[in-house]
């Protein structure tokens, strides 16, 4: 019937061909696809420190150098209390916004 490539006949020049080439290549994209991941991990980290800080900026959290100005004030005053604990309370936002999927899911009413 055909001459081409049943069970028990051998495998044509192409199918080797295409074998032989696949080997060759193997090694090339392997070295590739390494040498790029450092490169792919710095920018989806640069991504999520972008995402991050926008998001802090349209909560206000840290815009301008009002925050800044406030904390002298509190540790002028005597309010250390109470910068220990708006520092703790910002500590612990960053490390929820660290986590990523967990912190977005999260409702605004929840807290």
């Amino acid at each position: 019937m055909g001459g081409g490539g049943g069970v028990g006949s051998p495998p044509t020049w192409r199918a080797v061909a295409a074998a032989v080439v696949a080997l060759w290549l193997l090694p090339v994209v392997l070295a590739l696809a390494l040498l790029w991941l450092p490169l792919l991990c710095c920018a989806v980290a640069a991504l999520r420190f972008r995402r991050v800080r926008r998001r802090r900026m349209l909560r206000g959290c840290c815009g301008g150098g009002g925050w800044r100005e406030e904390e002298e004030m509190m540790v002028e005053d005597g309010g250390g209390d109470r910068l220990r604990l708006r520092l703790l309370h910002q500590y612990l936002d960053d490390q929820m916004e660290l986590v990523g999927g967990a912190a977005g899911q999260l409702d605004p009413a929840q807290r």
